[in-house]
């Protein structure tokens, strides 16, 4: 099944091409890029990877750095210079303010979107990362897998995997197993390693003090932040409370409001969760235990109040609140 996918990827990519491969930057999509443009280059085909919005987190940028991914920040004008469209981690849905007029590979594991067209699309939800896809098209390509993209795609599968403890199958297994003797593991413990800058230490004791859990959840609001990353921290630290089912925290950042969403219940798949209650103001969706919602502040309504915590906070409770149940009911149980 593999080589077949990869004969219809190469029936796409015409020698002497030029493809663009435009994400949304974290680990798994700047190592799907990097093995997606080695495939290219295999095929005689030039690649360059944009991103779609800045690097911020240290631990990403690290990762660019130490492992020489050349990325560009994206820019619409750019569209014209290439042949070739290109997604990867990410389907067009991903990208609501973009309005291109084609796509032409797309190669991800998020939930099936649809009303879009493109020429070749390998959507697999059920992977625990595109890190893990990637490797079944460079072994197909025969690609030799260096230090550099083993490390890298190594990386993919152990974040979006969260180190093989939230969903994966025994093909991101193997795919990790095929890469790590060809990894660096120092260098990937050097690229893992976090820091928290001392204005972020501000919205942790905010979250301490609003820190309230109700019905085994947990809603809360942050205020403005300099990005989504202190909420991702919060959300990861919180959903490890005993007793805590669901997290949604939420910071405004980018002239956004941007919800993070993390479950402990496999039962319970907040990423469909945030698509079906929050796509209709925004982009909005991820997986089972992780997800993550982003609204344009001008989609709020205007009972939302900016400046006020509790109103942000209740406008997330009324909208995760089942249908025909009151707002305090708990969305664990749904």
């Amino acid at each position: 099944m593999s080589s077949k996918r990869y004969e219809m990827l190469r029936s796409v990519i015409k020698q002497g091409s030029k493809a663009l491969i435009l994400i949304r930057p974290d680990p798994d999509s700047l190592a799907s890029a990097s093995a997606l443009g080695a495939v290219l280059h295999k095929n005689r085909a030039a690649a360059d990877i944009a991103i779609f919005e800045p690097i911020k987190r240290m631990e990403n940028r690290n990762m660019v750095k130490l492992l020489h991914i050349p990325v560009l920040p994206f820019k619409e004008a750019m569209l014209a210079s290439y042949d070739l469209v290109c997604t990867v981690d990410a389907q067009p849905n991903q990208y609501p303010d973009l309005d291109l007029p084609r796509w032409d590979i797309v190669i991800d594991h998020h939930p099936t979107a649809t009303g879009y067209s493109c020429a070749f699309s390998d959507v697999r939800p059920e992977m625990g990362a595109v890190s893990s896809m990637m490797v079944e098209y460079l072994e197909s390509a025969k690609v030799r897998i260096g230090e550099r993209i083993a490390t890298a795609l190594c990386y993919g599968i152990l974040t979006d995997t969260d180190h093989f403890q939230r969903k994966m199958t025994r093909e991101d297994a193997v795919a990790f197993s095929r890469l790590f003797p060809q990894a660096d593991y120092q260098l990937l413990r050097v690229i893992e390693s976090k820091e928290i800058s001392s204005r972020q230490l501000n919205h942790f004791l905010t979250a301490l003090q609003r820190f309230d859990v109700r019905s085994r959840r947990v809603i809360m609001h942050i205020g403005a932040a300099e990005s989504a990353d202190i909420a991702v921290i919060l959300a990861d630290f919180f959903i490890h409370v005993s007793g805590i089912h669901v997290v949604a925290i939420s910071c405004i950042a980018s002239e956004k409001l941007i919800i993070i969403f993390r479950s402990m219940r496999t039962r319970r798949n907040v990423g469909k969760m945030a698509e079906t209650r929050f796509s209709d103001l925004g982009s909005a969706g991820g997986h089972k235990s992780a997800a993550r919602a982003e609204i344009p502040l001008e989609a709020l309504p205007p009972e939302v109040k900016l400046y006020s915590y509790e109103s942000i906070e209740k406008f997330i409770t009324k909208r995760l609140a089942k249908p025909g149940k009151p707002a305090a009911a708990d969305p664990a149980s749904s």
